[in-house]
């Protein structure tokens, strides 16, 4: 399933008193795909320059965008992952992944976020009920 064709809704919503975003894939709703995939991969990036609300600006939004974009290139094509979308709140952008396929993933993450230039997080963890995403999709 590529994210390429795939159909994304938005959300707005507040955490901490913020404004918050996110952009989530609809086609990963189907019980049957979710099942397939049951490990969350939850990245964390600090953007370097924010607005007021600590959402990226516009250039640091570009830059977050193009790496982003580079980890679902690489994870869709070589690994069995599926890209759920990501958040915006107060100075963090969150990318989520699912996946079947933890050491692959581990690996890549583990080189990739090295070469990019902000402070960056990752955790892997078992989520076969999908729970870390599941307000999105109740939602939907």
């Amino acid at each position: 399933m590529s994210s390429k064709t795939a159909t994304y809704t938005g959300f707005e919503f507040e955490v901490e008193g913020y404004p918050a975003l996110a952009i989530i894939n609809k086609d990963l709703a189907d019980k049957a795909v979710q099942a397939e995939h049951p490990n969350a991969v939850l990245i964390e990036i600090i953007p370097d320059t924010y607005n007021e609300f600590g959402h990226p600006d516009e250039k640091e939004y570009d830059y977050l965008l193009d790496v982003e974009s580079k980890m679902i290139d690489y994870l869709e094509e070589q690994t069995q992952t599926v890209h759920v979308g990501h958040t915006t709140a107060f100075r963090k952008r969150e990318i989520i992944f699912y996946t079947k396929e933890v050491e692959k993933v581990d690996g890549f993450l583990n080189y990739y976020l090295s070469t990019v230039e902000r402070e960056t997080f990752y955790e892997i963890e078992a989520d076969p009920e999908w729970m870390n995403v599941s307000a999105f999709y109740e939602l939907l």
